[in-house]
């Protein structure tokens, strides 16, 4: 598998050593009267046309609970397989549950329609890989996983649409996001050598990588949200230095790979300096 070669950027963010505190927000009725309910916050509801879904680990696998639009219970459901659940989704009147199936120590994909009936279970990648994150692009499927490799590395795979997309450095890389970009998947994750950095990578559906970047602020840095507004990539990453100081930083990409600017808490630079390709 051929291997990608990326420089780490370097930028001078911290001062001090100590840990900036945010706001605690106040929680809200509704999540109060949910977590007494069922254990969950508004965060963890998908909205259907009569109600919501959410989706939580079971003792039998993963279990589904359809409320009505008051938040009464309309019936549940435990999954078929010992699902340890990692992302749910409802589009179209359709849930997908992406998880791990602990008795096949395989990745799962559960589709299920509004009522709760079963659709598909459907298997991906080869055992031990870890479930990450999916898309649905043109009624497909695309599932991204970390897969370890003998040499105890691991690289990042997509598969979708009979088709494997596949992203590796010399280190250990772990995707935690993809989203449709222009014409291929736009992947951010991680890759760790000393240090853990962010990767970024925009990657046709024929696994041409058109543009790769790794951002490395000197210290271990984590991807904590995606967002793509007119081509532009915005990626919020939390960097934490030796001390566990953290800072939250914004950068804004262009459709060609390009840093633009990096936003880093109410100060907004330009970023005066060379990135790598």
């Amino acid at each position: 598998m051929k291997k990608l070669l990326l420089i780490p950027l370097s930028i001078a963010l911290f001062t001090g050593c100590a840990s900036n505190s945010k706001p605690q927000k106040t929680m809200s009725f509704k999540s109060i009267n949910l977590l007494d309910k069922y254990g969950v916050n508004e965060n963890a509801l998908m909205k259907t046309p009569n109600g919501y879904i959410f989706v939580i680990p079971d003792a039998n696998g993963a279990a589904i609970y359809k409320l009505d639009k008051n938040y009464n219970l309309v019936w549940k459901k435990i999954t078929p397989v010992l699902l340890d659940p990692v992302k749910s989704k409802v589009l179209d009147n359709t849930l997908y549950i992406l998880g791990y199936d602990q008795k096949k120590n395989k990745i799962a994909l559960l589709k299920y329609d509004i009522n709760g009936k079963l659709i598909k279970l459907s298997y991906y990648g080869k055992k031990y890989d870890l479930a990450r994150d999916f898309v649905i692009i043109n009624n497909n499927v695309f599932i991204a996983v970390t897969q370890y490799t003998p040499n105890n590395n691991s690289n990042i795979i997509i598969y979708g649409n009979n088709k494997k997309i596949t992203l590796a450095t010399p280190y250990m890389d772990d995707v935690k996001y993809i989203k449709l970009y222009k014409n291929g998947i736009l992947i951010t994750g991680t890759t760790q050598s000393n240090s853990e950095n962010v990767i970024i990578a925009y990657k046709t559906f024929d696994n041409k990588t058109v543009w790769a970047k790794t951002i490395d602020l000197g210290m271990d840095e984590k991807p904590l949200k995606v967002d793509i507004k007119n081509n532009e990539i915005i990626i919020d990453i939390l960097s934490t230095d030796n001390m566990g100081a953290e800072k939250e930083v914004t950068f804004i990409i262009d459709e060609k790979g390009n840093f633009k600017s990096v936003k880093k808490g109410i100060e907004f630079k330009q970023l005066p300096m060379k990135y790598r390709t």
